[in-house]
């Protein structure tokens, strides 16, 4: 281990400068093969959990009593919370560190996932279901935090198309796996197996993964949260991220929910969904690991997330005009490229804009957008299907509108003069 003294922060107000002893891994040690390799498994997990999940909760919600309008509170729950706390969480993982941030949030939501299989009503669910997005709000931009530190300044986007990788591994075999496993043995049996995953996830965390970043409070004031979300929310290329992260997650909201519509609509069996969801998890996961995934390093984060939204655009399109089999298969290859070229540029920026003392805090903001986005695009989408409206086609438009808001962000007047 390291032992550096971080560079001192003068807030805005009378408060003296303020200083924290810092414990930072060694980069080399951070981006050996095994620890990579091990954290890229830690990221999976982190997402594991509630893919799982997603063919088997609103049936389990039912048969605890729930009526329609509760197994959607009960559902929408984990994203609420998951955004509200996304934000704080950065305040534990830059000051306590990126091992315990995982550490915490595995604990936290995989003790929510194993009282899942123990509760007698919807109401019990509820409250699970903030605990569980509490835990994920913390462990998610932890998880992130760590890839970042790991990463060299020049290959951010590489770095970032492998933790890309890794959530789409756990979209793609989460919800399959999950429905087997129910179908098998039960859903309750389903909560108590994915909380012995994250406990054992946790443990091996504890035991093998090092810690990136932490400081280490010894006769000195903490860096205030305050003094690590000002230069966030201030930066003009991160707020270009996360005005594009947010329609990126919309549209993925809105291809959720009106994809199994276009299918059933077409007459397929709803197994169709989920070859279609493949077709794009694979074609993603395929361009997060391709040298593809670097490309933002050599052209920049901007053009490649422009690049993205319009693959994301045009698929969006494709599917408002057709819903024969091919046209949707085509579809999603052109929304699994715009997913793969966008989302490790949106991520290597936060590398980018951020160091070890606010990147946990940098995440967090970018997850809160990230599940605001997740959580409007149904609800935007069931709104307009009962206006007798396509949503897939309105989103598209949205798309296309947010190249202009971008256009905005990036020629707005800001501190940092390079263009984005």
């Amino acid at each position: 281990m390291l032992i550096q003294r971080t560079r001192s922060y003068r807030g805005g107000g009378p408060t003296a400068q303020t200083a924290a002893l810092t414990i930072n891994t060694p980069p080399a040690q951070l981006r050996s093969r095994l620890v990579a390799t091990f954290a890229f498994f830690v990221i999976m997990v982190s997402f594991l959990d509630t893919m799982a999940q997603l063919p088997v909760l609103p049936q389990f919600v039912q048969s605890l009593g729930a009526g329609a309008r509760l197994v959607g509170i009960v559902l929408a729950a984990y994203s609420i919370a998951n955004m509200a706390g996304n934000i704080s969480a950065g305040l534990v993982i830059d000051r306590f560190g990126r091992k315990t941030g995982i550490v915490i949030g595995m604990a936290v939501a995989g003790s929510a996932v194993a009282f899942y299989a123990a509760v007698t009503s919807p109401q019990q669910l509820l409250f699970l279901r903030v605990l569980h997005g509490l835990g994920g709000a913390i462990l998610v931009p932890a998880a992130f935090a760590f890839a970042g530190d790991a990463s060299r300044e020049e290959n951010a986007g590489r770095s970032m198309g492998r933790a890309g990788a890794a959530v789409a591994l756990a979209a793609m075999l989460g919800p399959a796996a999950g429905g087997i496993f129910r179908a098998t043995f039960g859903p309750r049996p389903l909560f108590l197996t994915l909380a012995a995953l994250m406990a054992i996830t946790a443990t091996l965390v504890i035991f093998f993964l090092p810690e990136s970043y932490r400081e280490v409070r010894r006769d000195t004031l903490p860096i205030p949260f305050s003094q690590r979300l000002r230069p966030i929310i201030r930066d003009r290329r991160l707020l270009f991220v996360f005005v594009a992260i947010l329609f990126v997650q919309m549209a993925m909201g809105t291809l959720s929910f009106a994809l199994p519509l276009a299918v059933d609509a077409a007459g397929f069996s709803a197994a169709r969904t989920g070859s279609l969801f493949s077709i794009f998890a694979l074609v993603a996961i395929t361009l997060f690991l391709a040298p593809a995934a670097g490309l933002s390093d050599r052209y920049g984060r901007p053009v490649l997330i422009r690049m993205g939204m319009i693959a994301l655009t045009a698929s969006l399109a494709i599917l408002s005009l057709g819903n024969s089999l091919p046209v949707m298969a085509g579809a999603m290859v052109v929304y699994g490229v715009g997913y793969g070229l966008a989302f490790p540029a949106m991520c290597a920026t936060v590398v980018d804009r951020t160091d070890r003392t606010n990147r946990g805090t940098g995440f967090g903001v970018f997850y809160a957008v990230f599940s605001l986005g997740v959580a409007a695009g149904p609800v935007a989408s069931g709104a307009l299907v009962e206006a007798g409206v396509s949503p897939t086609a309105v989103i598209a438009v949205a798309l296309a509108m947010a190249q202009l808001i971008l256009f905005a962000v990036g020629r707005k007047p800001g501190p940092d003069k390079d263009a984005v």
